[in-house]
């Protein structure tokens, strides 16, 4: 079976692929054949392989907290407008505050709820008013 000379663009179209090993043999044949016959075509996938690695290894590293970098300075240069609450900066330490604002919501909503509830109680009649006989004619 001959296998046709892959082209360059070809070759860049599979790059992501090539690199998660996710080429069927032949295919695979054809992009490594590509890569030999063209030095240039070679040294991107090689500059590609090196992008995405060091990509990849930022979410390994604990030293590099990527959020809080990008938070920082978008505070830094807009002389804190953006990120400027405690909730964004730091860590969650101090869960107090929210924690006693849902407890006091949840405790407004009860009581509520309870005042419709004894609303409706009140507003009902306890006995219906009790039917009339019927009117009973000469005996």
């Amino acid at each position: 079976m001959s296998m046709e000379p892959m082209e360059a663009e070809q070759a860049r179209d599979l790059f992501s692929a090539a690199f998660d090993a996710e080429l069927e043999d032949g295919e695979a044949a054809a992009f490594e054949a590509a890569l030999a016959a063209d030095l240039e075509l070679r040294a991107e996938y090689e500059a590609f392989c090196s992008l995405l690695g060091e990509t990849r290894s930022l979410g390994d590293d604990p030293a590099v907290d990527l959020l809080a970098g990008v938070q920082q300075k978008l505070r830094t240069r807009s002389r804190g407008r953006f990120y400027r609450d405690r909730f964004s900066r730091g860590a969650v330490r101090d869960v107090t505050g929210p924690l006693l604002l849902g407890i006091v919501m949840l405790l407004l909503l009860g009581m509520a709820l309870f005042g419709l509830h004894l609303v409706g109680t009140f507003t009902e009649p306890s006995d219906p008013a009790p039917a009339l006989a019927p009117p009973q004619g000469p005996r």
